[in-house]
């Protein structure tokens, strides 16, 4: 089925890409579970390791949204404790944000959630909570390079399900972007005084989202 890759984050040759027959395979899956639990309500409950995506109030949202091309600029991963929903995200610092509240930062309060369509057993749900709470406090990466010193909210997200041997989606590089516009290259002075590496690798909320091993479970844009 789905390869999964070595983990050992930042060496480029070592991130698999998902092959002809798996992303059939989990295409096929992924409509299944999308007709079949599109339309769940929040009252419902949201399961541990959930995704959730949204369109960010932050200032370079729209940076993020104009490089994808996508409506998605923000994302990060649901957790329930002590009977409350919170979603780990990686903003300033990493940390646990309740779901309302993450919700409410959200344009109009929208959002999208998606659920890895294979199923998650205790193991890995222990593998990627271990990992998860090993980055909270962490700082924010507003540079989106590939490392474990600081963290970006959707490598954040790859990394914890990464962590428990499962690829969600192919890794891309700065280079399969739209950097043309003139706002981004303006920002990108300002982030890298200097010319970014084209090569770096890279994974956007929209990324995520299309992957082939996750089903859209809520959406409510």
């Amino acid at each position: 089925m789905i390869k999964r890759a070595n983990r050992k984050f930042g060496l480029t040759n070592h991130w698999l890409k998902l092959d002809p027959v798996d992303k059939l395979i989990t295409s096929l899956l992924a409509v299944v579970l999308s007709v079949s639990l599109f339309g769940c309500n929040r009252n419902e409950g949201f399961r541990d390791g959930d995704i959730i995506l949204h369109t960010s109030k932050s200032n370079q949202s729209k940076m993020i949204q104009d490089v994808t091309g996508s409506k998605y600029s923000h994302v990060g991963i649901i957790y329930n404790k002590d009977g409350k929903t919170y979603v780990m995200e990686a903003v300033q610092p990493v940390k646990m944000t309740p779901i309302d509240e993450f919700i409410s930062l959200g344009v109009d309060s929208k959002y999208t959630v998606v659920r890895y369509i294979w199923g998650l057993d205790k193991r890995q749900m222990k593998m990627m909570y271990d990992y998860a709470s090993a980055q909270l406090g962490k700082n924010y990466d507003s540079k989106f390079q590939w490392s474990e010193s600081s963290m970006y909210c959707s490598e954040l997200v790859f990394k914890i399900y990464y962590n428990a041997g499962i690829q969600l989606c192919n890794i891309h590089q700065f280079k399969d972007y739209n950097l043309s516009s003139e706002d981004v290259q303006n920002e990108i002075k300002v982030r890298y005084n200097t010319e970014i590496d084209p090569d770096e690798l890279i994974v956007t909320p929209v990324d995520l989202y299309n992957g082939l091993s996750t089903g859209v479970v809520f959406d409510n844009y």
